[in-house]
């Protein structure tokens, strides 16, 4: 097999495209954004503890899952999004319905989302809970879900356990 100039040349063009494709979803490694949105979080947990009656109403809180994704989004980050969106709106329709669960997905890379990046730290697609209970907010990075986007099933079955843990949290606070 005899190679020529023009052989390499479209080999070398299709290998630029494949790297340029990957480069401009915008992804970054799910470690980087964990450390950042988690040493963020740490910051934002500390809360006082008050002695009052021993019975107390439940909490209102509100729980707001972010999805953070660049203007044009690879498929793993559509998914990362979909999924937790399609996990409220099937065990959580009560909750998703009064909007004490909210879903969003923000364009991280938009110049008027600047302050939302900043406030979480957010370097890449990430995907963030926030937890608003009586003007406190509490932080909660969800990128470990990033692991089950390959199967539906157990990333529903995951975050649901995730927000079931965040709401039995706050039951009694």
């Amino acid at each position: 097999m005899k190679l020529n100039k023009k052989s390499f040349l479209v080999a070398g063009l299709i290998i630029t495209g494949i790297i340029l494709a990957t480069l401009s979803c915008g992804c970054i490694e799910p470690e980087k954004e964990a450390d950042a949105v988690t040493n963020k979080s740490l910051q934002n947990t500390t809360q006082d503890i008050q002695t009052t009656s021993s019975i107390k109403e439940p909490a209102n809180i509100t729980i707001r899952v972010v999805k953070f994704e660049p203007a044009r989004p690879c498929r793993s980050c559509t998914l990362l999004g979909n999924f937790a969106k399609e996990t409220i709106e099937l065990y959580f329709q009560e909750e998703y319905q009064s909007g004490k669960i909210r879903y969003e997905t923000v364009n991280y890379q938009d110049p008027k989302n600047i302050d939302l990046v900043k406030k979480y730290g957010i370097s890449g697609s990430s995907l963030v809970i926030t937890v608003k209970n009586d003007g406190d907010e509490e932080i909660i990075n969800a990128n470990g879900m990033w692991s089950y986007v390959g199967n539906k099933e157990e990333y529903m079955n995951v975050f649901k356990n995730k927000l079931d843990d965040i709401l039995k949290g706050y039951e009694n606070v």
